[in-house]
């Protein structure tokens, strides 16, 4: 099993910050939907389970939008609206993965020291889902 190393981020103006664990964050994604197209952000590859998110400050300040379906939990800081994070919703009633509702995407570009645009990036059709 590999070793999870402990990660910070924060929204721009600092307002919203949280750390979590994941195994080293190498490559990234970028989603097609017509939000995340809209958004821009390459976000985290794998889920993180919240028992690997330590601490989330700020919460008070997020804001929250759903769409579609209403299967993802679009966070977005009210001061600077910047998303950091996403978590799961829910999930289809024949879905069989791993993920779970609360699980996290995290905008990879609000991690601290990591170069989001320096990472392998994938993209997920998430127009198609």
């Amino acid at each position: 099993m590999t070793e999870k190393i402990a990660y910070q981020a924060s929204c721009h103006c600092g307002s919203v910050r949280f750390r979590f664990k994941s195994e080293r964050i190498t490559k990234g994604c970028r989603c097609n939907c017509s939000i995340c197209m809209r958004k821009g952000i390459v976000i985290s590859a794998a889920y993180v389970s919240p028992e690997n998110v330590e601490q989330v400050e700020g919460i008070s300040k997020l804001g929250l939008y759903q769409f579609g379906d209403k299967d993802v939990n679009h966070y977005f800081c009210r001061t600077c609206g910047i998303c950091p994070f996403t978590t799961v919703a829910s999930v289809p009633p024949n879905y069989t993965g791993a993920t779970q509702p609360g699980y996290y995407r995290v905008n990879l570009g609000c991690v601290e020291d990591l170069d989001a645009y320096g990472l392998e990036i994938e993209t997920i059709d998430g127009r198609s889902l």
